[in-house]
């Protein structure tokens, strides 16, 4: 219908001398990388949807529509309209600046649809890619360029076009020809000092002998020199006074090259800064006409404030710099990042001061600097309120969420936090095909300080990795149609980290204590069979408390909207009863777990051209009671399906293994009850890419393949006699088949970036299904329309915020 809508030809359009740039081939890469040549070109074909130019033929749809005379008629009675309105107003100054506002807002709308065409013209569609010759000399020039700078300076590059039907294919052959080897490091400069700090073993040169010449590794060896040397004191040294040169002269394909670095203009000698006082101002800004700040000196440095409300000897912990020390400029940036990751400042600044001649050091050589660490408090109060929606099961429900923090509570840069939330979903019942609802209403508060708590110091050690002790309690209550469920938790964790990137939490306690005080008389009666069956699954719903310590190591290179080249490693181990079995005997009827569980989580993020990301995840775990528990709490078990793991099936219903329920009378693979499982392990990959933009909201599209299952240790008896349901085994972990019961799903989503929050729509299909017999797996071609939103589906819709994984 769209092809019918806006003809079939997308050359059609064309003027009489017009062509279509249609394809750019790019011949003769072997050396260099092709994804970096490929964002050079000056001009690029529309793009194509399986071979169609979807978004060129909108374009040509919007165009049906877009009538630039009228627009044009529009603006001239928008003209006329507001040009009486304004005589009108006469001397009304604030009613004429009014009028003159709304007048341009409205002028700037039609002169933007008039320039750049309609909604469909400008956001979904593409203009066509009228085929330029010029612009293909350009892109001769730019390759060439890189070329040069990646070593290949005898290489060649020259294009050629062949028209078909108005359709251009260019042709873009680069012939490399030998890289430029170098032969000959050496440096040139008159400050001995400076060259004996290059040439240091410790600090080796990213320029190496017998490497290929590359302009990118100069680059980044000049940034090396002015980093190595602003760490070692020399406070006003700056990348222009490196520069580079490369002699080719000697022998054929190689390369001397020679770094030099220049001294300063007024002086034939870098200086080497040493700090004299700091100072830390806690309310930069604020101005008090008649007062002085308080100043408190603590460990050396100055405490300037007109009220001190954060206690100088907590910020001390907070300042790793010192009189007497070199000036360094990563020491500077990690003090600004640790004074920033305490949420106590609105901005933090570090600057330096260059003490008077007549005052520093007698040596030419040396001089002095004063440092000033400008802060301002944030306000103490903060409130953030969440409210919307989710679709899970089929079913639109609500949610919201508010949150309250106080900072600085008891005056040593503490922070108090609060919050309140509560959701209603749709949720598939156990053991029937129908969606029940599941409420769910929780509170929590917690105290974070800014240090270890520990008898010992060691927050004198631990002062760069922003060192934090939380202590936190919360209360969940959960009712769905099988049961109601409380959870009352209690956590202690000490949080320190490396950098922004990684992220260590080791919680010495954390308690849980669960109480199921009602089940529906279904439900107990599917959990008393499993149990006459061997399966302990009830045990995971009596009133229990759980135990344990656990450790996480989190390390995230990924920026927020992971539009970066990045990874994600998470490691999560946990040991759990061991605290339980002693504190729980102080409870009447609560039993105790011993287990252990371990997880790991690996993402990796890779762009692909300007507006496309690849990712992939492999996300796996164990858990296993021990000390003769015979189950684990249900909370810890893994679950496989739902909208960030196995997207084509429903929440927690794959698995384990190729074990099923299946309906006796109809032969349909029942999906209704929730699957625990003891092994986890997914796979998933998804390729991003933008579509268009609506308004101020990007549009972006996903393909994604999904696989993954759950497993258990040892599978439980069955149930052979059932009148209604043949129970399949095969819910056992065995490395001789796990690897054929990893069930696979594909297909496609949309993404709507508001900027501060992703909305996520995925529609997702079984393909290979280890439930049904070896043989039969592959489903892919089975589609039943009548059943897209049972439970027995092959298809699934999923709503989410934010990105999968």
């Amino acid at each position: 219908m769209l092809c019918l809508g806006m003809g079939c030809s997308p050359t059609r359009h064309l003027a009489e001398k017009e062509r279509l740039l249609w394809k750019i081939d790019l011949e003769g890469v072997d050396q260099t990388n092709k994804s970096e040549i490929v964002p050079l070109y000056q001009q690029t074909p529309n793009r194509k949807v399986l071979g169609y130019p979807l978004y060129l033929n909108l374009y040509y749809l919007g165009k049906r529509f877009y009538n630039p005379e009228k627009i044009r008629e529009k603006i001239a009675e928008i003209n006329n309209e507001y040009n009486l309105k304004l005589q009108k107003a006469g001397s009304d100054s604030v009613e004429v600046d009014r009028l003159i506002e709304k007048k341009e807002r409205k002028l700037a709308k039609k002169q933007v649809k008039l320039e750049d065409g309609n909604w469909l013209m400008r956001t979904v569609g593409e203009p066509p890619a009228i085929f330029d010759s010029l612009k293909l000399v350009h892109t001769e020039e730019q390759i060439k360029i890189y070329l040069n700078a990646e070593g290949f300076f005898r290489s060649t590059v020259t294009s050629s076009t062949e028209t078909k039907k108005k359709k251009v294919f260019a042709t873009i052959t680069i012939q490399e020809d030998k890289p430029y080897i170098i032969s000959q490091h050496t440096y040139e400069l008159a400050d001995t000092a400076l060259l004996k700090l290059l040439k240091a073993p410790e600090n080796p040169s990213l320029i190496q002998v017998n490497k290929r010449y590359d302009e990118s590794v100069i680059t980044m060896e000049r940034a090396r020199i002015e980093q190595l040397l602003k760490n070692s004191g020399f406070y006003d040294f700056r990348q222009q006074f490196v520069t580079f040169t490369a002699d080719t002269s000697y022998t054929d394909y190689t390369v001397r090259l020679k770094t030099l670095v220049a001294n300063p203009t007024d002086t034939s000698l870098h200086k080497i800064y040493s700090l004299r006082n700091v100072y830390f101002y806690s309310d930069a800004g604020l101005n008090r006409f008649g007062l002085t700040r308080d100043t408190v000196t603590l460990g050396d440095v100055h405490y300037l404030a007109y009220n001190q409300r954060v206690k100088p000897r907590i910020l001390n912990r907070k300042i790793i710099l010192r009189p007497g020390q070199t000036y360094s400029a990563t020491r500077t940036l990690n003090n600004q990042r640790i004074l920033s990751n305490m949420d106590m400042f609105k901005f933090t600044t570090i600057s330096y001061t260059k003490v008077a001649d007549s005052v520093a050091l007698d040596n030419p050589r040396f001089g002095l600097l004063d440092a000033q660490i400008n802060t301002f408090p944030l306000p103490r109060y903060q409130e953030t309120t969440e409210i919307g929606g989710t679709f899970t099961e089929g079913i639109p429900g609500p949610y919201a969420s508010i949150r309250f923090r106080v900072r600085n509570i008891f005056g040593g840069a503490e922070i108090f936090d609060i919050g309140g939330r509560a959701g209603y979903e749709g949720q598939y019942q156990a053991g029937e095909a129908r969606a029940g609802r599941r409420t769910e209403i929780g509170a929590d508060m917690g105290v974070t300080f800014p240090q270890i708590l520990i008898p010992f110091r060691t927050n004198d050690i631990l002062i760069r990795y922003n060192p934090r002790t939380r202590f936190g309690v919360g209360y969940t209550y959960v009712d769905r149609n099988e049961y109601t469920r409380t959870n009352l938790d209690f956590t202690y964790d000490y949080i320190w980290q490396r950098l922004n990137i990684h992220q260590f939490i080791f919680s010495p306690i954390d308690i849980n204590i669960i109480s199921t005080p009602r089940i529906s008389q279904s439900f107990q009666q599917e959990l008393d069979r499993l149990a006459s069956l061997g399966n302990p699954l009830r045990q995971s719903f009596n009133n229990a408390f759980v135990s344990s310590i656990n450790f996480t190591s989190l390390y995230n290179t990924a920026n927020y909207n992971q539009t970066n080249d990045a990874k994600l490693v998470r490691i999560f181990l946990e040991s759990g009863g061991f605290l339980g079995q002693y504190l729980a005997e102080a409870f009447n009827n609560l039993a105790s777990y011993k287990f252990a569980k371990a997880s790991l989580d690996y993402r990796r993020y890779h762009p692909v051209g300007l507006t496309s990301m690849f990712v992939y995840r492999a996300n796996g775990g164990v858990a296993k009671p021990i000390g003769g528990s015979l189950v684990l709490p249900y909370d810890k078990h893994f679950f496989a399906g739902g909208s960030s793991s196995v997207r084509a099936w429903l929440p927690r219903r794959l698995g384990p293994g190729s074990s099923a329920r299946i309906n006796r009378e109809t032969g349909e693979y029942i999906h209704s009850f929730e699957q625990p499982g003891e092994i986890l392990l997914e796979l998933n990959s998804e390729l991003r890419f933008r579509m268009f933009r609506f308004g101020n909201t990007n549009v972006n599209g996903a393909l994604f393949l999904d696989a993954g299952n759950i497993w258990l240790f040892e599978e439980g008896q069955q149930d052979t006699n059932s009148s209604e349901i043949i129970y399949q085994p095969g819910g056992e972990f065995a490395f001789d088949r796990f690897y054929k019961e990893l069930a696979v799903g594909t297909g496609f989503g949309v993404r709507l970036d508001f900027t501060f929050a992703i909305l996520r729509f995925d529609i997702a299909t079984k393909v290979y299904d280890p439930a049904r017999p070896e043989g039969n797996r592959y489903i892919l071609t089975t589609f039943e329309p009548g059943k897209l939103f049972s439970t027995n589906s092959q298809t699934t819709f999923n709503l989410g915020i934010g990105y999968p994984f």
